[in-house]
């Protein structure tokens, strides 16, 4: 964060003020500074600095003065700007365009930030593809693990800064002659190493005798139950996680089923809620097995209210994935030991 210090002379006097700071906002920067004779002054010009991702604000010159109109006006089509006015603009809900500001903010600003939006030489098939070898070696992290980033994660990241630089191809008039992104190759899952690394996240799929050894090895009666529930079902985590009393049905005799209507969500920096899956499609009926309802039913289903979470925290309610995932991890390598597991450090979510 830039710094506004009074500079003061040997009687004590504040003379002028000096704003200061790392060039772009690394512990390893140049110290860069610049100094006002007033502090409102300072103060503008400091925000500018912040704004400009701890650099010299665009037309800047040091010493001359402010930013010219002409030149603030060119900001606009720094990516930063850009890419967030995109978002913002998009009609889509609130928690959507928080989460790919944020994801603009991790993996795009530090390469793209100040780079304007015009520039064939900013955003190139060149610059795009060094930026997807940088995301190759980027860490994300995954429950209580960090992994490579994956190429779905990836894929996704690379779909919203095409989508930013198609607005820009596609504005009145246009900014830019063609879109970069489109000439990318993406890594597939191919290129990442499947074969003997242990790394991967490939799904795997389990025999029933794989799932019965595995269930033995989790001390809790509620981790056995939603392990064969997972694998009897093929819900994702955040379904599974939602799913109350209500949704596990026998409509008529012979034939049982989980309803899937909705999944846990959240906004960042609020709390957890329950809403709609993904797409309409993700509202669904799963037939489930005469065997797995049984299970159910012994594991005490029906003495549950109808809005009871089947599985919880303990205390009734959400079930955070880090907080089974710590035990899942655990219940694998115990199957591993006994000699009755194939998985190699596989997540519940690919245990189907």
């Amino acid at each position: 964060m830039a710094s506004l210090t009074p500079r003061k002379n040997k009687a004590g006097h504040v003379t002028s003020y000096q704003v200061k700071w790392r060039d772009g906002g690394s512990a390893s920067g140049d110290w860069q500074t610049e100094r006002f004779d007033d502090e409102p002054s300072a103060e503008v010009f400091k925000e500018a600095v912040e704004e400009a991702g701890h650099n010299w604000p665009f037309g800047w010159v040091k010493g001359k003065g402010y930013i010219d109109p002409a030149a603030a006006d060119q900001l606009r089509y720094h990516f930063d700007r850009w890419a967030v006015e995109s978002v913002e603009n998009r009609t889509a809900s609130k928690r959507y365009k928080q989460q790919r500001i944020r994801a603009l903010e991790m993996y795009m600003f530090p390469t793209f930030g100040n780079c304007d939006i015009r520039s064939a030489e900013h955003f190139s098939k060149a610059t795009i593809g060094a930026w997807v070898n940088k995301m190759l070696k980027t860490k994300v992290k995954r429950g209580s693990k960090t992994k490579d980033m994956s190429p779905e994660t990836l894929r996704g990241l690379h779909g919203l800064l095409s989508s930013v630089l198609k607005e820009a191809v596609v504005a009145e008039p246009p900014l830019r002659d063609r879109n970069p992104c489109d000439l990318t190759r993406l890594p597939s899952n191919d290129d990442w190493g499947i074969g003997d690394d242990e790394s991967s996240d490939d799904m795997e799929f389990m025999t029933p005798e794989e799932i019965a050894g595995l269930v033995e090895c989790f001390p809790r009666p509620s981790d056995r139950m939603l392990v064969r529930t997972a694998y009897g079902s093929g819900l994702r985590w955040g379904e599974i996680s939602a799913l109350a009393a209500r949704h596990a049905r026998n409509p008529r005799p012979g034939e049982y089923e989980l309803r899937v209507t909705r999944a846990w969500k959240r906004v960042p920096g609020e709390e957890w809620y329950l809403g709609p899956p993904k797409s309409k499609a993700g509202r669904r009926t799963v037939e489930i097995t005469g065997g797995l309802w049984q299970e159910l039913l012994d594991y005490g289903l029906a003495t549950l209210g109808k809005d009871d979470l089947l599985f919880h925290d303990g205390s009734g309610g959400r079930l955070p994935y880090s907080t089974f995932y710590d035990r899942w991890m655990a219940g694998v390598a115990e199957a591993k030991k006994r000699g009755g597991c194939c998985l190699c450090g596989s997540s519940p979510r690919s245990m189907t």
